[in-house]
């Protein structure tokens, strides 16, 4: 994540720990129903079932909206500095999502715009290793979709956009990306 100087620093070992427990939470409930599983056998990909019922969640601080399954819990994290953490998450069924928002001063003159390509990626911070990277618009925003390994959460999926001076990132546990990219396919800026 890329952030100008001036701009407070976001506590990132609280966005970790965040991100950790949307994996963590799923994994714990699953293995006390289960028995000891490992983190990558407790998350498995949602069902599809068409009895999957959907919720709006609208944000007017941040300007946009998307629908998301019913049975996500989300809960909203001030960050400071106008940034701000959201989780969408279900604990028994392993499944949910981060979305963090930061403000994102435009590039400079002659700075690579953020169009999801490889050169634009360099300018923002990563959160490791990053795979498979992809354009992916969101609503009109141009960004990327890539895999990611981290040493506390394991395999992630994430996209990166910016919009109107905000950075958004999502991140969730690998085997959810085809969920989230249904999600995401729903946003829309008002």
């Amino acid at each position: 994540m890329y952030m100008s100087p001036e701009k407070p620093d976001v506590d990132l070992n609280r966005r970790t720990f965040i991100k950790a427990s949307l994996v963590l939470a799923g994994a714990l409930v699953l293995g006390k129903v289960s028995g000891l599983l490992s983190l990558a056998s407790a998350i498995s990909a949602p069902s599809r079932t068409s009895s999957v019922r959907v919720k709006e969640y609208k944000n007017t601080r941040y300007g946009f909206s998307l629908m998301h399954p019913s049975d996500l819990a989300v809960a909203e994290h001030s960050e400071g500095g106008g940034a701000a953490a959201i989780t969408f998450q279900n604990p028994e069924k392993g499944e949910g999502f981060q979305l963090f928002i930061a403000p994102h001063s435009e590039p400079n003159m002659g700075e690579v715009p953020y169009n999801g390509t490889q050169e634009s990626e360099q300018h923002f911070e990563s959160s490791g290793v990053r795979e498979s990277l992809t354009p992916i618009a969101v609503d009109g925003a141009i960004g990327t979709a890539f895999y990611s390994t981290h040493a506390a959460l394991g395999a992630t999926r994430e996209v990166r956009f910016v919009h109107k001076g905000f950075l958004y990132e999502l991140t969730t546990p690998k085997p959810l990306a085809a969920w989230l990219g249904e999600i995401i396919q729903t946003w829309r800026f008002a």
